[in-house]
């Protein structure tokens, strides 16, 4: 039998626990333990990889690179082994994480989470709301909404394009688009307005405008439909993030030109987790919404009478 060194198994929970609450005494109160035990464990630990984990920061403490590392693969396996445990003896657990970008949630999910829960009863589905797109791991969530379309190691599921149309609301609409301020999301410097520098040349010749010198600023999509749905300008987002609104007559689409961003959304799970009967049930239903969404785009309009 191959020998291998065994770590301290009560030094490893220690630090885990130190990791996500970032507080000895915290971690000290979940494992029932004194705060000098913890301390010891993560002393111990310190002197048994030979990398400094944590570091003091005024009367709290912060992970050093090395001790994010051992965190994150730490969290991932201290969740395995709750999910084995779970699976060993017959139960399930207790909630699904998704994590999930801030345009997608409000625009499609939230108003279909109804729909999930009635389809998939026994599972709790907890939305992780995140602003960009984080690291695929089980720290993090159990399944992702990206805009990543292939991850190693994962089953990926597309979703829906990522579509931006230009929107107003209902009472500037009839202004001249010239004289309706712009908001941009686009923020990186050099690039600044360039969602609608690339729009504005797409429209026909007659429709176009020069680019603004100044603009209004968003730094995500659903602030940019809030300053929209507030009469403060016009601003392109997802076209699912405002579909109620104009189908409402609250907002109106300036022009019926739509800018593809290549950024299209995908559900990722683990290939090893998708098994899983929370997730297997979370990949079962967004595949038939999914397919429901494309039958009501393909129906073909029923001809005239």
């Amino acid at each position: 039998m191959r020998a291998t060194k065994r770590t301290n198994l009560r030094a490893l929970q220690a630090f885990e626990s130190v990791s996500r609450h970032l507080s000895v005494s915290k971690a000290a109160d979940e494992l029932g333990i004194t705060q000098s035990a913890v301390s010891h464990q993560i002393r111990h630990l310190t002197d048994e990889v030979g990398e400094k984990l944590v570091d003091k920061n005024g009367r709290g403490i912060s992970l050093t690179h090395a001790g994010e590392r051992l965190a994150l693969s730490l969290q991932a396996a201290f969740n395995h082994i709750d999910r084995s445990v779970a699976e060993a003896i017959g139960t399930e657990r207790a909630a699904i994480r998704i994590a999930i970008c801030s345009s997608f949630a409000p625009g499609w999910l939230i108003p279909r989470l109804s729909r999930l829960m009635k389809a998939c009863p026994g599972f709790d589905y907890q939305l992780c709301m995140y602003a960009r797109d984080p690291e695929l791991t089980d720290a993090v969530a159990d399944a992702f909404v990206t805009v990543k379309p292939k991850q190693a190691g994962f089953h990926s599921l597309f979703i829906i394009p990522e579509c931006l149309v230009p929107v107003a609301r209902a009472d500037l609409a009839d202004l001249p688009p010239q004289d309706i301020p712009l908001i941009t999301t686009d923020l990186e410097r050099n690039r600044t307005g360039n969602d609608w520098k690339t729009f504005l040349p797409m429209l026909p010749p007659k429709e176009r405008f020069p680019v603004p010198d100044s603009w209004l600023f968003a730094t995500h999509y659903v602030v940019a439909r809030d300053m929209v749905q507030a009469g403060l300008g016009a601003a392109l987002v997802p076209d699912f993030l405002v579909a109620a609104d104009v189908a409402a007559g609250k907002l109106k689409l300036l022009w019926e030109t739509s800018l593809a961003t290549q950024e299209d959304y995908y559900l990722s799970i683990k290939d090893s987790r998708k098994t899983e009967p929370g997730l297997a049930a979370l990949l079962r239903w967004f595949r038939q919404e999914v397919a429901q969404d494309r039958i009501r785009v393909e129906k073909p309009t029923a001809p005239n009478a």
